[in-house]
Protein backbone atom coordinates (compact mmCIF):
# COMPACT_ATOMS: atom_id res chain seq x y z
CA UNK A 1 0.00 0.00 0.00
CA UNK A 2 1.36 3.40 -0.90
CA UNK A 3 0.71 6.36 0.73
CA UNK A 4 0.68 9.86 -0.83
CA UNK A 5 3.01 12.48 -0.30
CA UNK A 6 0.62 15.02 1.55
CA UNK A 7 -0.63 12.16 4.03
CA UNK A 8 3.24 10.87 4.49
CA UNK A 9 4.23 14.79 5.15
CA UNK A 10 1.29 15.42 7.50
CA UNK A 11 1.80 12.17 9.48
CA UNK A 12 5.89 13.08 9.71
CA UNK A 13 5.04 16.56 11.13
CA UNK A 14 2.46 14.59 13.72
CA UNK A 15 5.02 12.77 15.14
CA UNK A 16 7.67 15.30 15.06
CA UNK A 17 5.72 17.15 16.82
CA UNK A 18 6.30 15.57 20.47
CA UNK A 19 10.62 16.04 19.69
CA UNK A 20 9.76 19.48 19.58
CA UNK A 21 8.12 19.82 23.04
CA UNK A 22 10.72 17.12 24.26
CA UNK A 23 13.59 19.86 23.55
CA UNK A 24 12.06 22.95 24.29
CA UNK A 25 13.95 25.20 26.45
CA UNK A 26 11.45 25.88 29.20
CA UNK A 27 13.47 24.21 31.92
CA UNK A 28 16.37 26.17 31.34
CA UNK A 29 17.44 29.80 31.61
CA UNK A 30 20.03 30.22 28.21
CA UNK A 31 20.83 33.33 29.71
CA UNK A 32 22.93 32.38 33.13
CA UNK A 33 25.63 30.15 33.49
CA UNK A 34 26.27 27.99 36.44
CA UNK A 35 29.07 26.12 37.95
CA UNK A 36 28.84 22.79 40.10
CA UNK A 37 31.71 21.58 41.41
CA UNK A 38 31.72 17.55 43.07
CA UNK A 39 32.57 14.13 42.93
CA UNK A 40 32.27 12.06 40.34
CA UNK A 41 29.63 9.12 41.16
CA UNK A 42 28.29 7.56 37.95
CA UNK A 43 28.50 8.29 34.28
CA UNK A 44 25.40 6.84 31.58
CA UNK A 45 27.53 7.61 28.49
CA UNK A 46 23.99 6.92 26.31
CA UNK A 47 21.72 8.11 23.83
CA UNK A 48 19.91 10.19 23.33
CA UNK A 49 20.90 12.03 26.28
CA UNK A 50 23.85 10.99 28.67
CA UNK A 51 24.04 11.92 32.15
CA UNK A 52 26.88 12.46 34.60
CA UNK A 53 26.04 12.07 38.29
CA UNK A 54 28.20 13.62 41.11
CA UNK A 55 27.72 14.48 45.00
CA UNK A 56 28.15 18.03 45.91
CA UNK A 57 28.16 20.03 49.15
CA UNK A 58 24.91 22.05 49.89
CA UNK A 59 24.73 25.14 51.26
CA UNK A 60 23.70 23.47 54.94
CA UNK A 61 27.04 21.59 55.09
CA UNK A 62 25.40 18.24 53.76
CA UNK A 63 26.35 15.87 51.03
CA UNK A 64 23.91 16.54 48.05
CA UNK A 65 23.51 13.94 45.23
CA UNK A 66 22.73 15.94 41.67
CA UNK A 67 22.48 14.57 37.92
CA UNK A 68 23.39 16.95 34.87
CA UNK A 69 21.98 15.81 31.74
CA UNK A 70 24.27 16.31 28.50
CA UNK A 71 24.14 16.13 24.78
CA UNK A 72 23.82 12.14 23.53
CA UNK A 73 26.98 9.74 23.80
CA UNK A 74 26.90 9.80 19.53
CA UNK A 75 27.52 13.87 20.01
CA UNK A 76 30.04 13.72 22.86
CA UNK A 77 32.17 11.40 20.54
CA UNK A 78 32.09 13.42 17.74
CA UNK A 79 33.27 16.40 20.14
CA UNK A 80 36.42 14.49 21.49
CA UNK A 81 34.78 13.33 24.59
CA UNK A 82 34.87 9.51 25.84
CA UNK A 83 33.78 7.72 28.67
CA UNK A 84 37.46 7.87 30.25
CA UNK A 85 37.43 11.55 30.59
CA UNK A 86 35.52 10.60 33.45
CA UNK A 87 36.92 9.18 36.75
CA UNK A 88 34.50 8.28 38.85
CA UNK A 89 35.64 9.25 42.96
CA UNK A 90 37.58 12.23 40.97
Amino acid sequence: MRIGTSLGVALATLFALPASAHHGLGRFDPTRSIELEGTLTGLQFVNPHSYVSFDTVGPDGKTLAMSCEMRSATVLRRSGWSPDMFVPGV
